[in-house]
């Protein structure tokens, strides 16, 4: 083999690799885009409470149904905000195992 082909072939593999790492590196990069807008909602067991968060576990929105303050003492109200935030948590981690399973097909 002379060497000129030789460094064809290194030029040819380097080609190879960097349209490789492109193509990761863009699904990365959307699927990074669709996690931005990934959202999970969760309703307590008495649809008083509504939480929905991002994908960083942040709050987007909180809602009470009126009767709430009726019927629940601030300590019980606390409880049933923090157990229905962390059903929301529950299922955005699940929503973003999902898309990571997605990405590793893409990738594959």
């Amino acid at each position: 083999m002379e060497p000129s082909e030789i460094g064809l072939g290194r030029q040819l593999a380097a080609i190879g690799l960097q349209n490789e790492l492109e193509r990761s590196l863009a699904a990365m990069n959307a699927v990074q885009t669709e996690l931005e807008s990934v959202t999970a909602t969760a309703v307590s067991p008495d649809r008083l409470i509504k939480v929905t968060i991002g994908a960083h576990g942040d709050v987007r929105e909180l809602q009470f149904d009126p009767d709430v303050f009726r019927t629940q003492d601030p300590q019980g109200l606390a409880a049933a905000i923090l157990a229905t935030l962390s059903e929301a948590s529950t299922a955005i981690a699940g929503k973003i195992a999902e898309r990571y399973d997605e990405l590793v097909e893409r990738l594959a």
